[in-house]
């Protein structure tokens, strides 16, 4: 069985102090009057209020990757990918190591897995044209997590076994080839406004969602 783990930024009162008068002297001091108490509090903020009202430095948004070779480290390539043919021409694809594409907007009534595939702004796949079932590909969308939230809920209705990992929210399904004794597993994690899409059939992979989160999130 294929290993599925395809798988965080006190108030200084001011002391007033009346000076005493000199030995001998029978004028009182004059007084501090409440106006200068008043200005010289509000006009001096604590370190403590300034902290308070600073506003958290906004995250750096992920950038998802033009070149399929890209998506992991040069380690974690190897041992997912090894030597399968990646974007094979007898599929459709490019046979080049770029996988970039132009997302566009899911049409009215779309399905959960329609919405992100037409999301999609990497595209890859790997397989051997000799191969009859056996086969990986990989994608990342990005979309709103206020459509991606009801997304997961909709995934998890339908039976996928959803986690918290890596960060992120991942539902993963798996299910027998109709024509193979094979499984297909179908795994999306979402993290942030990332969608990143794994399906495979027959190609067994170790951490492959943790190795993308650690390379797109650092």
């Amino acid at each position: 069985m294929i290993t599925r783990r395809i798988g965080t930024i006190g108030a200084t009162g001011l002391a007033l102090v009346l000076l005493a008068g000199c030995a001998g002297q029978t004028t009182p001091a004059e007084p501090v009057s409440s106006t200068t108490d008043t200005a010289s509090t509000s006009s001096s903020p604590s370190p403590s209020d300034t902290a308070t009202t600073e506003s958290p430095a906004a995250a750096t948004p992920v950038t998802i990757p033009t070149d399929c070779t890209q998506i992991v480290d040069e380690a974690a390539y190897t041992k997912n990918f090894g030597d399968i043919p990646l974007n094979p021409v007898e599929f459709g694809y490019s046979g080049t190591a770029s996988g970039a594409k132009t997302p566009s907007d899911a049409s009215d009534g779309a399905s959960a897995i329609e919405t992100i595939r037409a999301a999609n702004e990497l595209s890859c796949y790997w397989r051997d044209p000799r191969s009859d079932a056996s086969g990986i590909g990989v994608d990342m969308a990005r979309l709103d997590p206020s459509i991606t939230g009801p997304l997961l809920e909709g995934f998890a209705a339908e039976g996928y076994d959803c986690t918290t990992t890596d960060g992120g929210r991942l539902c993963q399904l798996v299910t027998p080839d109709p024509q193979y004794p094979v499984d297909r597993t179908q795994t999306y994690f979402v993290r942030d406004d990332i969608v990143v899409t794994v399906d495979q059939t027959n190609v067994p992979t170790d951490d492959l969602i943790g190795s993308i989160a650690t390379r797109l999130w650092g």
